[in-house]
């Protein structure tokens, strides 16, 4: 993260959005980061082509939201550089455009329950999948405060770039970090496969593929020697490996798909992630 750009939380008042702020407060705080509050008159798309600006009573409501926001964090945390601002827009595109000057993005989910918590939101969801910077998506749900960061990593694609970011923050939360090597094959039946030419051929590559994660763990560990970190080989699906490990984990960090960083789009995994687990940091 870059030293001097700000983490950013988008807050529309509500209860999940004040979890966000307060969770945004506690990262700046951890990386010596300023704090800037966004919130966003959104009209309705019929009347903006008369007159998309607020009212007065609208200007009120929105600075009444980042003035609760700020008195909020002012109660737990008295040495945070905090701004405010309200844009007109779309919320997820002013978050987004506000990426391209931030640490991250701060966005909040949808609350728990057996509905809600298929639901992460369109805004947290589309932040994710188009910001220019990492974006952690939090709910309040249950994960282990004292737990290490749990990265997944993915046998193709930006691998490195994803474990930098979680030695990093695992590094700031003052804990470890499990690195997590899921293999969908095994998953999909290769134990119940007859043996032979094809299944001891789809054996080395696993074997490959994992020699190849572990050999790029280490060679990040060691540029990250105060990190406690373990590498873990599952034979199950990657999605349900990290969700499972999401609430032993304070926080799961995920690559936002297995291509290049011009790829504006998020991996089945890094979806599933979202919509189960409380706490994930998308490492654009």
């Amino acid at each position: 993260m870059a030293d001097d750009r700000p983490i950013i939380v988008g807050t529309d008042g509500s209860i999940r959005a004040r979890y966000a702020v307060l969770e945004a407060a506690r990262i700046a705080r951890m990386y010596s980061r300023p704090l800037r509050i966004v919130t966003a008159h959104s009209p309705l798309f019929a009347m903006t082509a008369f007159d998309p600006e607020p009212t007065s009573d609208e200007i009120e409501r929105l600075e009444t939201i980042l003035r609760d926001s700020r008195d909020a964090i002012r109660d737990r945390f008295d040495d945070i550089d905090i701004e405010t601002e309200w844009s007109v827009g779309d919320a997820a595109t002013i978050l987004v455009r506000a990426s391209r000057y931030a640490s991250a993005v701060v966005v909040g989910a949808r609350g728990q329950g057996a509905v809600h918590r298929m639901l992460v939101g369109s805004v947290a969801t589309k932040v994710a999948t188009y910001a220019d910077s990492p974006v952690y998506v939090v709910r309040a749900g249950e994960y282990n405060p004292d737990g290490p960061v749990t990265v997944g990593l993915a046998p193709e694609g930006p691998a490195r770039r994803t474990l930098d970011l979680a030695m990093g923050a695992a590094r700031a939360e003052g804990t470890s970090l499990r690195a997590l090597r899921a293999h969908q094959h095994s998953a999909a039946g290769l134990c119940n496969m007859p043996e032979g030419d094809h299944k001891e051929s789809l054996r080395r590559d696993i074997a490959a593929s994992v020699r190849d994660s572990e050999a790029l763990f280490t060679e990040v560990c060691a540029n990250h020697p105060d990190v406690h970190a373990t590498f873990v080989h599952i034979q199950a699906h990657a999605t349900d490996c990290l969700i499972d490990a999401s609430r032993i984990s304070r926080l799961v960090v995920v690559a936002p798909n297995g291509r290049g960083p011009e790829e504006k789009t998020l991996g089945s995994v890094a979806l599933a992630v979202l919509h189960h687990a409380p706490a994930v940091l998308v490492a654009r």
